[in-house]
């Protein structure tokens, strides 16, 4: 985990200024944090509390922002913050799926080298060109189809196989010695 930066030392004048800011943007910043959040009110709140830290910590340049900018950062600040803690809430456990839920210690190395093995496949679709990551994330991520996928994405059905087989050829490139893979039929993806 990254250390927390230090908290600036603010000026009198400074504080009064963040104190005045909180004052006038608390009420229409915790509307939105409630309609952007999961509903939960302490969850809006931490949200609002998280942005004025971030506030207090940016000073220097916030201070110098007019209202609108200063109202337009706070927003945008506040948006971040909630979807890394949307992030944290829906961290997907790797191992969930694996056989042998009860491990005995020989089973852990291998669920840990297939954990690592995965996150490295999902690394890799990441940094794939949009429509290939999109293609590979909707067929291998939530099981879709070839042909809802071509529906979707408005393309010919060929194509999105195509983009398939492109996303393998390089997750083999990249992260085969991590994993086999299984070279049956390349086209063939999981039923709907």
């Amino acid at each position: 985990m990254e250390p927390s930066k230090p908290r600036p030392k603010l000026t009198r004048e400074q504080r009064q200024q963040v104190e005045d800011l909180f004052r006038q943007e608390y009420d229409e910043l915790s509307k939105y944090a409630s309609s952007i959040s999961s509903g939960r009110p302490h969850e809006a709140e931490d949200l609002v509390q998280t942005t004025f830290h971030e506030a207090i910590r940016a000073w220097r340049t916030v201070g110098e922002f007019g209202p609108d900018e200063r109202r337009m950062w706070l927003r945008r600040v506040l948006k971040n913050k909630a979807i890394d803690v949307w992030r944290k809430q829906n961290v997907i456990d790797l191992t969930a799926d694996l056989p042998g839920r009860q491990c005995r210690s020989d089973d852990l190395g291998e669920r840990a080298q297939l954990a690592i093995a995965l996150s490295s496949c999902w690394k890799v679709i990441e940094q794939m060109p949009r429509t290939r990551r999109l293609v590979a994330s909707l067929t291998w991520g939530e099981s879709w189809t070839t042909e809802r996928v071509a529906e979707r994405l408005g393309m010919a059905p060929s194509t999105v196989r195509g983009h398939l087989r492109e996303a393998r050829k390089q997750l083999r490139a990249t992260v085969g010695h991590l994993v086999s893979f299984i070279d049956d039929e390349e086209g063939q993806e999981p039923a709907p």
